[in-house]
């Protein structure tokens, strides 16, 4: 008879089976840079006049170093009237378009104030779009490495003490992870729109805390 019960018992111990399941993992990161996208428009009546003054800007922008900048664009373009269906040119208008930003909103404050000095004329626009807080890059990386290792640390736990809990070989066949934000979702939160400057200090928004998720798909098999 007791025979009998351990042939029975013998088919549900070789019995085998997968668990799929999702998790979440997060971390709070604060942001720690100001960036803003720098505008310089000027028009007037030559290519060459265009260029001299741009040139001004662009000077000022590259001596002030408490400051990153990264140009992003330069160009001159004609601005034509048309006369009986015949384009004439009747002056010239130049771009002047740099990223910038800093760890310390009191820098931003200052490069924008200097930059705002030099506009003397009306045909000249300094704008400021975008200002707003984000975490640097480099650092939204390394936490999101660090997520990604915790993530494989747990699931290695978990399926230890669930072999041990259910008497069986639990091995991880799979881990799918994804990420539930970029960085770019977030730098282009906008706090100033194409504003047009005068002399003067443009207030800074607050900084905040920003949120990396990543959500893992794992895939377990019981033995």
């Amino acid at each position: 008879m007791k025979i009998f019960k351990l042939f029975l018992f013998l088919p549900i111990l070789a019995f085998s089976f997968e668990i799929e399941f999702n998790k979440n993992f997060s971390h709070e990161l604060p942001q720690d840079t100001l960036t803003t996208t720098l505008l310089i428009t000027i028009t007037d009546d030559t290519e060459v006049l265009v260029g001299e003054r741009l040139e001004v800007f662009n000077k000022k922008i590259k001596s002030f170093d408490k400051v990153e900048r990264k140009l992003g664009n330069y160009n001159i373009r004609p601005k034509y009237k048309y006369s009986s269906n015949t384009p004439k040119i009747i002056a010239y208008v130049g771009e002047l378009r740099y990223k910038v930003n800093s760890r310390k909103a009191r820098f931003i404050d200052q490069f924008i104030s200097e930059i705002t000095k030099l506009k003397e004329n009306r045909d000249t626009t300094v704008a400021v779009n975008n200002l707003s807080w984000t975490v640097r890059e480099e650092t939204y990386n390394q936490a999101l490495d660090i997520l990604r290792l915790k993530s494989i640390k747990w699931i290695k736990n978990y399926a230890k003490q669930l072999s041990d809990d259910i008497v069986k070989e639990c091995l991880i066949k799979k881990i799918t992870i994804n990420s539930h934000n970029k960085l770019s979702s977030y730098r282009n939160r906008a706090v100033y729109a194409n504003s047009s400057l005068s002399k003067k200090v443009i207030a800074v928004p607050e900084s905040n805390q920003e949120s990396i998720k990543i959500n893992p798909k794992y895939l377990l098999e019981c033995k």
